[in-house]
């Protein structure tokens, strides 16, 4: 029997909360939609409201992996390890030149992405720096289901 899944909007005071494949949840400001549809098996999927771009994919990163992380090309680079829901987060956000025009990135790698065990990546792209701040409550609003368990059990009668 093949599953469906479905990506689930829920709206609440100008951020929208997406179930994404019923792996996890995360709330994205209003006007967010997700384009170039992929197949309900896609563990990828992409984010836009106007210049600014999300991408979402599920069991690896997209990070590059270079001998060290801070590239030449990376403008005002920074880059902290903290803790999202419980779990390790790697985040970094900096700024390119791109195309003539300067572009903004952060990036969240979910798990021990040292390793190369990255449970979720996230990047937000946009020509506005304002967004960076945005990105960093997009992370920060992540909801993992609990492990099985860890899930509490239903007393039985």
């Amino acid at each position: 029997m093949k599953a469906v899944a479905l990506s689930l909007l829920i709206f609440t005071g100008g951020w929208q909360t997406i179930v994404f494949q019923g792996l996890f949840s995360f709330r994205l400001p209003d006007g967010f939609e997700k384009r170039n549809p992929t197949s309900a098996e896609d563990l990828r999927a992409e984010y836009y409201k106007d210049q600014t771009k999300l991408i979402v994919r599920w069991g690896q990163t997209e990070s590059g992996a270079y001998n060290d992380r801070q590239q030449s090309w990376m403008h005002d680079y920074h880059e902290a390890t903290t803790r999202i829901r419980g779990l390790r987060a790697n985040i970094r956000t900096y700024s390119q030149d791109k195309n003539a025009r300067q572009s903004y990135r952060a990036e969240l790698n979910l798990g021990n992405w040292d390793k190369g065990e990255v449970q979720l990546y996230m990047r937000l792209e946009s020509e506005d720096a304002a967004m960076l701040p945005v990105a960093e409550e997009i992370f920060k609003s992540i909801t993992l289901p609990l492990a099985s368990p860890e899930r509490s059990a239903k007393p039985s009668n």
